[in-house]
């Protein structure tokens, strides 16, 4: 290398002997270590950009072979496209040296001897040696971390697109759901339109068959027509069975429909469940029997009267459904410490553990209740006007022993 061991002595800035730190180790030898051992690439030009020296690093990062590069241009080992433009650059800097980074946020590029071109990052500083002026360039190979950033850069990109395709999968899923929710609404909208419509057109020829059947009653009272009157008495039963399940598909749309309000009146509890339970004694089967108790000295409540009486109507007449002939059914209310507590016990069929979870979902019924008469929106509809009223419901049951306890204040307020 041209600048040899005095070059090194230069560069090193100190001198052998006792007066620096390594005692009487030869600097120049020191600092010629450093150099020709040094990670990264080295190198020092004149001002013409004449290589004067380099490490084994830079020859083994641009193929070349030991003291090749020594009396080369720079531009040697730069791409053939930045070539020409490089001794302007060159003379810039000499004309205003500083020490400086070069590459970072740039795209700096080195050519091999074999023509390939690989990504680098240069570092500047400029020293005087006997009134001359050089430049070494420290280079890094940055090949790897190049390779890094383009495989976060594809990383990131193959992530945006994934984001930017499921975003759009997200997109037509939630159009697809508005677009079922909108149907579901006319459906909704129609069901509702259709159950309200066929309630009422059935109430009609109900009422007609009803007023019939009462006729008949009336002119067929001698004890020859008895056969007359069992038929009779099967088809009021049967209308107003028919009538009860008109009633609940009713109630519960409009509970759907947040057409139902509470309004509370103020009653008399046993004057209105005595009221109920005449009203329900032609639905006993044969040997049935229905009993009502109260318990307190308060018998006044403030309740929605229409939920009451649905609440009472629904158990008690679950509990004649479900219990046998010769069966006791019992209707109890309790006022206690402003509350007010009804219970209804029944000797039926009970419900099995398996379905007891499922027992307040509309249109559920039983595994042991398929023979027996009913809609499954009854519990459901009583739960929901509750519910309303700000009220809550239990029970226990085992074959042959049902007990439903409803728990409501004993006022409520408008």
């Amino acid at each position: 290398m041209s600048l040899g061991a005095r070059g090194y002595a230069y560069l090193s800035g100190m001198r052998k002997g006792p007066g620096n730190a390594f005692g009487n180790v030869d600097l120049a030898r020191v600092c010629e270590l450093l150099f020709s051992t040094a990670a990264e690439g080295l190198v020092v030009v004149d001002t013409k950009g004449t290589i004067l020296m380099h490490n084994p690093r830079l020859n083994a990062m641009f193929g070349h072979g030991e003291n090749e590069l020594v009396g080369e241009r720079i531009e040697v080992l730069l791409p053939d496209a930045v070539r020409a433009r490089h001794a302007g650059h060159r003379a810039a800097y000499n004309a205003r040296p500083v020490q400086r980074s070069m590459g970072i946020g740039m795209d700096l590029w080195g050519r091999r001897k074999d023509g390939s071109v690989f990504p680098v990052e240069v570092s500047l500083n400029h020293f005087t040696v006997d009134e001359d002026r050089y430049v070494m360039g420290l280079v890094t190979d940055i090949t790897l971390r190049r390779q890094a950033e383009e495989e976060l850069q594809r990383t990131n990109q193959e992530l945006e697109d994934r984001v930017e395709q499921r975003t759009a999968e997200l997109r037509k899923a939630e159009q697809s759901v508005r677009e079922a929710l909108e149907k579901e609404k006319e459906l909704h909208a129609l069901k509702s339109r259709f159950v309200s419509m066929a309630s009422h057109e059935f109430r009609t020829p109900l009422s007609t068959i009803m007023s019939s059947v009462d006729l008949i009653a009336r002119h067929s009272g001698d004890a020859a027509n008895e056969k007359v009157g069992r038929h009779v008495t099967r088809i009021r039963n049967k209308v107003r069975e028919m009538t009860a399940m008109l009633n609940e598909f009713l109630s519960l749309e409009r509970i759907d429909q947040g057409l139902i309000e509470c309004a509370p009146v103020e009653m008399d509890v046993v004057h209105q469940c005595i009221e109920l339970i005449e009203e329900l004694r032609p639905l006993a089967k044969p040997g049935q029997a229905i009993g009502y108790d109260h318990e307190g000295a308060s018998r006044t409540v403030t309740l929605d009267r229409q939920m009451f009486g649905n609440v009472i109507t629904n158990l008690v007449t679950n509990a004649v459904k479900y219990s046998p002939e010769n069966a006791h059914v019992e209707l109890r209310t309790a006022i206690a410490d402003g509350r007010l507590t009804i219970t209804v016990k029944d000797e039926g069929i009970g419900i099995p553990q398996e379905d007891q979870q499922h027992l307040f979902e509309r249109f559920f019924r039983g595994g042991n209740a398929t023979t027996v008469q009913g809609t499954g929106l009854g519990l459901n509809i009583v739960k929901r006007y509750l519910d309303l009223m700000g009220g809550s419901i239990s029970y226990t049951s085992r074959p042959g022993h049902t007990v439903f306890t409803v728990e409501l204040p004993q006022h409520l307020h408008p």
